[in-house]
């Protein structure tokens, strides 16, 4: 059985890529091999964090094909990051996709909302489009606040809840210093907590990669603890997406 992990069309800053950054490392550390594409291609967010990632020039609809045609020459699992706000071409492309010919692959949709109506209502009308053809991971990013109203009270987000039965994953709001840091030298917190010597990142074995620093803040012992149960914390509730991928 394939798997092809995607991110949903979200409005801009709502967490989108820190959360597939998170699952990825999360995968990686449970014996999986995500092939990763980097489909946005405005900002390059997953290419940055993670180079060997594909970049997929996204000048029209169909370089979407790239998706099924990667499943189908034999690939198991692919992470693929969409840009942000991505609209009603690639939704429509997505309703082309021939599901029913495909039996043996997985669709994950991950959605990651903030407090902020328009993401949720962004998500929810891709969920309305794509309905029972792939499964569903909210991320609920706390960045802008603890509560999501628009999506668990709202009649519309209450019904998708309810029908589908979403795996959902809250990200608590990071210490600015820290995520302002990690953003600025490309760090994951996987990469931060495995540096040798709290000083330098370890490359992978055979990586063509260079190490990288992780500077003066993140290498501090206070930092990393608390950047590790942070870490943990929301690696404890990636564990129901382990089940989707043995299906």
């Amino acid at each position: 059985m394939a798997t092809i992990i995607f991110s949903s069309g979200a409005k801009g800053g709502t967490g989108k890529s820190l959360a597939v950054r998170f699952l990825t490392t999360y995968l990686r550390e449970n014996d999986h091999k995500p092939m990763l594409l980097d489909m946005d291609d405005e900002n390059r967010t997953l290419s940055r964090f993670f180079p060997e990632a594909e970049q997929i020039e996204i000048k029209k609809t169909s370089s979407n094909d790239v998706l099924v045609e990667k499943v189908t020459a034999g690939t198991k699992l692919i992470i693929a990051d969409l840009k942000a706000g991505t609209g009603r071409d690639t939704l429509k492309w997505w309703l082309d996709v021939p599901f029913y010919e495909l039996p043996n692959v997985n669709f994950i949709c991950l959605a990651s909302i903030t407090s902020s109506p328009d993401s949720v209502q962004s998500f929810l009308n891709w969920a309305s489009e794509l309905r029972d053809k792939v499964s569903y991971v909210v991320i609920k990013n706390q960045k802008d606040g603890e509560v999501f109203p628009d999506y668990e009270k709202s009649v519309q987000a209450g019904d998708f809840r309810e029908k589908y039965m979403p795996i959902e994953i809250t990200i608590p709001r990071l210490d600015d210093e820290y995520m302002t840091e990690l953003e600025r030298l490309n760090l994951t917190i996987s990469e931060v907590l495995e540096a040798s010597g709290g000083t330098m990142t370890v490359p992978p074995a055979n990586s063509k990669h260079k190490a990288k620093p992780i500077g003066e803040i993140l290498c501090r012992l206070m930092v990393r603890a608390r950047l590790r149960r942070f870490q943990n914390d929301i690696y404890r509730q990636f564990d129901p997406i382990l089940e989707l991928l043995s299906v």
